[in-house]
């Protein structure tokens, strides 16, 4: 049952960011990027100071946080939280959810390079070319099949705003692995979405004060989900997750994203294109064949280490 808990945690998560796609939409003709991630987030923190209060108490004002895991935590809230909701706004005012979330799909090779680049963990030439195939998947949604776009690099703006999203989440996920490891993950989140807010509030704050006060349900339904399962539930399971299983596996269950939205596409009135379903096979076969690799990797140093 332990072992089972943060695989239900991490596709409960995967299943509330893919509403994320398309509730994004709705909250986008009101507001811009930067005013809709404000009032995700004060929805979010809300969230969280509920269930960090549930979770602890009054043990909360016991725990005590060194310089370096503020300034750690800081870089968290701004690359995991700030810049990741800000491109993933952005990214869809253009682009689609199905588009975005095939894009986010890259995020476990995407951490993998990282994790290769900054904590010097070694990769199989196999895996290589996974990643190598993942990136190509994701090529063909930003050029919608059209290769002259790619030797051109003519992008949709849309499209690469949601591929900077992945970069900054999954640089997020190797600051937390490897300088946030003693942080309850809860806690950490928690902050992280307090240390976000205001930064929002600040980039938004004409913005909001000028705009008229919606009044459309479909606007506060959106804002809501987002903020309370999309935001406080979602992201404290993960970094949960992260913890508990690492960063790598815990971004590898990203694949499910786009599998959702499209379960969603219909509801939301989203058409799936050609393209989509071409690129996204391509990346899931990339992530496949990553995950296979890493698994044998991992059993061969099992083995020689016992020997």
């Amino acid at each position: 049952m332990k072992k089972m808990f943060p695989i239900l945690l991490l596709v409960l998560t995967m299943l509330f960011w893919a509403a994320n796609f398309h509730l994004v939409k709705i909250a986008l003709k009101f507001y811009s990027p930067l005013g809709v991630a404000s009032w995700r987030f004060f929805f979010g923190v809300l969230g969280l100071m509920v269930i960090l209060y549930l979770q602890f108490g009054k043990k909360l004002f016991a725990f005590r946080i060194s310089r370096q895991e503020w300034w750690y935590l800081f870089l968290t809230s701004f690359f995991g939280i700030f810049l990741t909701i800000y491109f993933f706004n952005a990214g869809l005012k253009t682009s689609s959810a199905i588009n975005g979330s095939l894009i986010i799909a890259t995020s476990p090779a995407i951490t993998a390079l990282f994790s290769f680049l900054f904590q010097q963990k070694r990769l199989g030439i196999l895996q290589w070319v996974a990643m190598g195939l993942c990136f190509f998947g994701v090529a063909l949604i930003l050029v919608k099949g059209d290769l002259g776009k790619l030797l051109s690099l003519q992008f949709e703006i849309g499209d690469l705003y949601i591929l900077m999203m992945a970069v900054v989440f999954s640089l997020s996920q190797i600051i937390v692995s490897k300088y946030l490891t003693r942080m309850d993950a809860i806690l950490m989140t928690s902050l992280g979405a307090l240390i976000a807010l205001p930064m929002f509030a600040a980039f938004s704050f004409s913005e909001l004060m000028t705009n008229p006060f919606p009044q459309d349900v479909g606007f506060w339904s959106s804002v809501v989900f987002m903020g309370l399962l999309g935001t406080a539930f979602a992201y404290s399971a993960f970094y949960f997750c992260v913890v508990r299983v690492g960063p790598t596996t815990s971004t590898l269950y990203m694949n499910l994203i786009p599998f959702f939205t499209v379960v969603l596409a219909y509801p939301f009135g989203e058409k799936i294109l050609g393209i989509q379903v071409i690129g996204g096979f391509i990346i899931i076969a990339g992530l496949l064949l990553f995950n296979i690799m890493k698994k044998h990797r991992e059993r061969k140093l099992f083995n020689t280490t016992i020997k």
